[in-house]
């Protein structure tokens, strides 16, 4: 893990004040655009504070003065990446569909958002397998938790969706997401992959709803 390079506890005060600034943001966006870059071409491991700092034009300790390590510019980068899919996803929410139709839409377009990624796909796959992220893994996925129960409770009291533990439930299907993002990462099976969240998510629906079902979305590669 990278260093700090700087132990006095005032310097980090204002470098988490001077993050809410929008002064300097540029360099911050370069840093991070930069940093994505070298990820995901290089893989995380390999790339150094030094590596980045070189390849956005900028010194160390521009790179110190935004960031603490290099974790922390892979923590934000994923975070960001986890935002545009969800903001996309929950775009897809429809409040005058039922709750299945509604979840339906919103993985699709989840799932269907990792195409648009570009060379991003390449660090998302692997920084969900990197311990030094875990952090910002574990909080976005409880967020995203919070949003799937939240969802799910207001269809069970409209009788939409079956009558079990909405924790449980928000939990399983989240799981789920994970796996089928991981699996779309890496083998590129979009269409496959979207039948199968598809019959899950009828699954919780009250009555017969999986009859006649078909995939609203084309194959991806390798289907």
């Amino acid at each position: 893990m990278e260093g700090t390079g700087s132990g006095d506890p005032t310097e980090g005060n204002r470098r988490l004040v001077s993050r809410r600034q929008p002064r300097g943001q540029e360099t911050r966006e370069r840093i991070l655009a930069v940093a994505l870059s070298q990820f995901s071409s290089r893989g995380y491991h390999a790339v150094s504070i030094e590596d980045i700092a070189s390849a956005a034009g900028v010194t160390k300790g521009a790179v110190y003065y935004w960031f603490t390590d290099k974790d922390d510019i892979g923590r934000d980068l994923q975070h960001e990446l986890y935002e545009r899919l969800t903001r996309e996803g929950l775009a897809a929410l429809d409040p005058d569909a039922d709750t299945v139709t509604s979840i339906r839409r919103a993985l699709e377009v989840f799932l269907n958002t990792l195409d648009n990624l570009g060379e991003a796909q390449f660090f998302l796959r692997d920084a969900w397998t990197i311990p030094e992220l875990g952090v910002g893994t574990v909080a976005d996925g409880q967020d995203a938790v919070a949003l799937l129960r939240g969802v799910l409770t207001g269809g069970m009291a409209r009788g939409e969706i079956v009558a079990l533990d909405p924790d449980a439930m928000a939990r399983v299907l989240f799981g789920a997401l994970t796996e089928a993002t991981m699996y779309v990462l890496t083998t590129g099976k979009r269409g496959a992959t979207l039948a199968v969240v598809d019959h899950l998510v009828e699954s919780l629906g009250t009555g017969d709803r999986t009859a006649g079902l078909t995939p609203t979305v084309t194959k991806g590669r390798g289907d």
